[in-house]
């Protein structure tokens, strides 16, 4: 058969379902890439995805729901779940519906939502689409001194990933701990054995209270006597090229060296720090907001000047002009060169408000949380939000003066950029003519998921350092997002990952309508794509929206309680594609594949045809096993569409009956 021409073999591997195709990368190069076209990929997701559902179902089916629905009495087990939790046909009734593959195509284009030049990995992105989800928890660093606490857990106070940029990518966990110390966890990309046993273990550990200490050498009445975490999830920030980790405590910003576990330089503000910018695909300097200012951290000076300057600031108050003039008089920094006049460059580090020329930005309103550094070619812009019902725009041309506000209306938490940002960027790289910024927060008590456009214009030259970036409301998502406060958000490969208040980690289409999937954090079942048709038994692999949650809230609410204070995306793709989850005390590492400790059935009468992960081999005392759990789990959803069709009816003739004899009507 491989002797047919490509186009031949093209045409049949098309009609091949994705189990079918995954197993046909196992012969040899040419099917492996032949079953790995990006487009075909694209084209399955679709077929999975509400869209397609919507966009080709046929009319009379439409009537036929609005007519079960009008009348909830007569409903049928099948229209009943089509009302309760919509299902997603599979390509091959997509051709028994008439629908040609060209169609299709079109569609699926049409839905795609990636921006111009952007690469996605379909076959990624359909493994995470559809694929199980697994939750593992990163070794926990312990407490061994000689204080009675031998054997407890340290608790981690913030998250950041260390990128490696390099083909080994070698990537790294970075975190605070209680005890003031900074620990470094392996997150490699090797599938090597020995890479992937190390994979979630502690590299190492900084001395304990190493992010306590006064650098400055002098005691600062000002300063607290005992320092804080505030514990919001934005006090961790990481410079993956210069190897360095920007994590606040308190009022105190420390620039620790990875590399040596060293505190290098250290800034106290007169005010408690809550949030830090992220990295981002250029080299700026870092802002922070603390309760009442937002800053500019500019960590391109050494180590040695930075102690001159705290030396300086503590000896003698200098206005800011002298106090630049000596700090880089001595400077032989590539990165520190004069001015075109003669004149020493602009300390970018705001100073203390307490000191002359300070330059920082006041916020009228307390409680910023998050900020956001928007892709090139946005490298000019600085969004903050917060505990206000705006989103404030800065230029860091023209900082620390306020450009323009986008009003919101609700109280937001988090920011992140759709796209992601693109690492490494090449000098030839092109750039989108405009980014989406994604927003989640509060709205009434409920869940806010919000989008703005960014879009750019040129002053006088297409070139970043000349933009200037607009910010305007495009969508908000406050019916659906979720029923609780969500907690932070972050762009996942080509979808929009979020996390709510109880417990919830959720997936939607990057327009913040349909959703994809979602997750659990506290629950001990793995899951299954959004999609499973009705009538099958559910699987060992059930969706969240499978599993039986009862007619009222609590009702079958898991014993443990943690919610997802973080989400981070690492960007990678298939085994490198995971999500890290900090809950305020530990790290979790979700990862789209079968868990390890989870015993798997391979019986052809239970399997989707989509499932791409289930060929591991079992005794059969474990397949009978697992038959017996699976029609266990039947059963629990039929009981709980019968409770769901019973209140349904009750709803109903409510609504009936409040339509007549209520008001007077009959």
């Amino acid at each position: 058969m491989d002797k047919l021409p490509v186009e031949i073999l093209s045409k049949i591997i098309d009609l091949l379902t994705p189990r079918e195709k995954v197993q046909l990368q196992c012969i040899n190069k040419t099917f492996f890439d032949l079953a790995r076209d990006n487009s075909q990929w694209r084209l399955h997701c679709y077929d999975q995805s509400l869209a397609a559902r919507q966009a080709f179902r046929p009319a009379r089916e439409s009537e036929s729901l609005l007519s079960d629905a009008a009348s909830l009495t007569n409903l049928g087990q099948g229209s009943l779940r089509d009302l309760i939790q919509p299902s997603v046909t599979a390509s091959n009734d997509f051709e028994d519906r008439g629908v040609t593959w060209g169609e299709r195509a079109r569609a699926a284009t049409d839905w795609d939502s990636s921006a111009r030049g952007e690469h996605v990995d379909w076959y990624s992105e359909y493994i995470a689409r559809q694929g199980p989800i697994s939750l593992t928890w990163t070794q926990q660093p312990l407490v061994r001194n000689g204080d009675g606490k031998n054997g407890q857990a340290y608790e981690v106070k913030g998250i950041g990933l260390l990128k490696d940029w390099s083909s080994a990518r070698q990537n790294k966990i970075v975190a605070p701990l209680d005890d003031g110390s900074v620990c470094i966890w392996d997150l490699n990309h090797s599938h090597s054995a020995d890479s992937q046993a190390s994979k979630g273990k502690i590299l190492g550990i900084s001395e304990p209270g190493l992010l306590m200490k006064n650098l400055s050498g002098r005691r600062d009445p000002s300063s607290k006597s005992s320092l804080d975490f505030i514990n919001l999830g934005e006090g961790v920030s990481v410079d993956s090229l210069r190897q360095r980790a920007y994590l606040a405590i308190g009022n105190v910003l420390n620039e620790v060296d990875l590399e040596t576990m060293k505190v290098i330089s250290q800034q106290r503000y007169p005010w408690s720090i809550f949030a830090l910018s992220q990295e981002t695909d250029y080299s700026v300097p870092l802002t922070l907001a603390t309760t009442l200012s937002l800053q500019i951290y500019d960590a391109r000076l050494s180590a040695v000047e930075e102690e001159e300057a705290i030396s300086s600031r503590c000896e003698k108050v200098l206005g800011s002009s002298d106090l630049v003039s000596g700090i880089f008089a001595h400077s032989d920094s590539p990165l520190l060169k004069l001015q075109p006049n003669g004149q020493p460059p602009r300390r970018i580090r705001s100073p203390e408000p307490s000191e002359p020329g300070a330059n920082y930005a006041p916020l009228f309103q307390p409680g910023p949380l998050s900020i956001l550094h928007p892709p090139a070619p946005h490298v000019n812009t600085i969004l903050l939000a917060g505990r206000f019902p705006s989103i404030l725009c800065y230029d860091r041309r023209f900082f620390p003066r306020l450009q323009t506000t986008v009003h919101s209306g609700g109280r937001l938490c988090g920011l992140a950029s759709v796209p992601a940002p693109r690492f490494p960027v090449f000098s030839d790289a092109t750039y989108p003519e405009s980014h989406a910024v994604v927003a989640c927060g509060e709205y009434n008590g409920r869940g806010s998921l919000e989008l703005y456009s960014l879009k750019s214009e040129s002053e006088k030259s297409y070139s970043p350092s000349n933009m200037t970036s607009n910010l305007n409301s495009e969508y908000k998502n406050r019916q659906s997002a979720a029923s609780s406060k969500l907690l932070s958000v972050g762009s996942h490969g080509n979808r929009i990952v979020f996390s709510d208040a109880e417990g919830n980690i959720k997936w939607t289409e990057r327009d913040g309508r349909s959703e994809v999937r979602r997750w659990n954090i506290n629950t001990s079942q793995p899951q299954i794509p959004f999609g499973r048709r009705s009538g099958q038994p559910t699987s060992g692999q059930n969706d969240q929206d499978d599993e039986p949650r009862g007619l009222w809230p609590g009702s079958n609410s898991p014993s443990n309680n943690e919610v997802a204070r973080k989400v981070l995306p690492t960007g990678g793709n298939l085994t490198g594609d995971e999500l890290l989850v900090w809950t305020g005390e530990r790290i979790g590492r979700l990862k789209f594949s079968i868990p390890e400790d989870y015993e798997t059935e391979l019986d052809d009468g239970y399997q989707s045809e989509d499932d791409v992960f289930m060929h591991a081999e079992v005794d059969e005392a474990t397949r009978e096993a697992m038959r017996h759990k699976r029609r266990d789990d039947w059963e629990k959803e039929q009981r709980y569409q019968d409770s769901m069709r019973r209140a349904l009816e009750r709803q109903a003739d409510e609504v009936r009956w409040m339509g007549t004899r209520g008001l007077g009507l009959g």
